[in-house]
C-alpha cells in the first residue's frame, strides 16, 4: 500500500511554487535581552509560588490526617468513634496540592 496526496490545485508545468518559510526572504529579529530577562523573572515567580502551593497542600494535608487520628477514639464497646472535619480539611488540601502538580 502507498499513500498517495490529492490536491484540489493543479499546478500547471510552468508555475514555480515558492517554499511557505523561506529564511532568506525575512531574516529573524533578535530577541530583546531586557524582555526575555523580565519573562523569565515573571515565570520564576509563578513557579515559586505553585511550589510554595504544592508544599504547603501537603504538609497542612499531613497535619489534618494527624489531627483527624489523634481526635479519634475507640469507646468501651469497640466502636470507632472519628472526627470528619479534620479529614475533610485533608482532603481540602491534598485537592489544593494536586492542583499545583497539575498546572506545574
Amino acid at each position: 500500500m502507498s499513500l498517495v496526496l490529492v490536491s484540489s490545485d493543479s499546478s500547471a508545468p510552468g508555475q514555480k511554487t515558492t517554499p511557505a518559510a523561506d529564511p532568506a526572504a525575512a531574516p529573524m529579529e533578535r530577541p530583546d535581552p531586557a524582555a526575555l530577562a523580565e519573562k523569565n523573572r515573571q515565570e520564576e515567580r509563578v513557579l515559586k509560588k505553585r511550589f510554595i502551593g504544592m508544599v504547603l497542600g501537603l504538609v497542612f494535608a499531613h497535619v489534618y490526617v494527624a489531627l483527624a487520628l489523634a481526635y479519634s477514639y475507640m469507646d468501651d464497646h469497640n466502636h470507632l468513634h472519628t472526627c470528619w472535619l479534620p479529614l475533610l480539611g485533608a482532603f481540602i488540601c491534598g485537592m489544593i496540592f494536586v492542583f499545583h502538580v497539575s498546572i506545574s
